[in-house]
């Protein structure tokens, strides 16, 4: 599916309606909000993003959805064309930028060269018994099942499952996660906890150990029958 986040009625309909008429599944949202919660939820191939939104700016949609681990790719649309503004868009995250008034037909091209440069980077996902993690898709699956997991801990638990059974440090998570950002070990426990308390409720096959003064690793558990 390819979001449009555009707050104007005609651009956001006839983009919806152009990419509908060649075969793309395209879905039109008006507000910045609705972005990462959808995109969350997995199935988003793409998101063309206007930079002037009524509820915010979409520079800080695009810093958000890279500080929770999303790397679909963005395609920034703008009324401002300056050389700034385009390097802002960079800065923020975006892989593409289109200066308004623009053709569809650019705007089509562009869109449909990045979902297949995002595809063809993409690399298979990482996968341990019954449990497989997509972590550029932000999913996490259990025997097929989907897990209702947070981003950030997807991230932890494509980290966890690349050591393949072996310790991961608490340094390389937080890197993981949060890259070179400045945060406390507080901030990894709050992840710790929440991606525990969900498999354990979906998945608790799959634990989450602590291994005292060394990090953490991943073990998956047989149920007793």
């Amino acid at each position: 599916m390819i979001l449009i986040v555009e707050d104007d009625v005609t651009i956001g309909r006839t983009l919806a309606q152009g990419l509908a008429a060649v075969g793309l599944n395209a879905r039109w949202l008006r507000r910045g909000a609705e972005v990462g919660p959808l995109v969350t939820q997995g199935g988003v191939e793409a998101v063309v993003l206007d930079l002037g939104l009524p509820d915010g700016d979409g520079l800080e949609v695009c810093r958000a959805l890279r500080d929770n681990g999303h790397r679909l790719p963005v395609l920034m649309l703008t009324a401002r064309g300056g050389l700034d503004d385009r390097l802002d868009g960079f800065a923020a995250g975006a892989d593409d930028y289109l200066a308004k008034p623009f053709a569809f037909a650019e705007l089509l091209a562009r869109v449909r060269v990045m979902v297949r440069h995002a595809a063809q980077r993409r690399p298979d996902p990482l996968v341990l018994g019954a449990l497989e993690v997509d972590p550029l898709a932000g999913e996490a699956r259990w025997a097929g099942q989907r897990l209702d997991l947070e981003p950030k801990g997807i991230l932890v638990l494509a980290q966890l499952l690349r050591a393949r059974g072996g310790v991961v440090t608490r340094r390389a998570l937080m890197d993981a996660v949060w890259g070179d950002a400045a945060v406390t070990d507080n901030a990894l426990d709050v992840v710790l906890s929440s991606l525990r308390k969900r498999l354990a409720q979906a998945a608790p096959e799959v634990q989450v150990r602590t291994v005292r003064g060394t990090g953490m690793m991943l073990d998956l558990i047989p149920l007793p029958v």
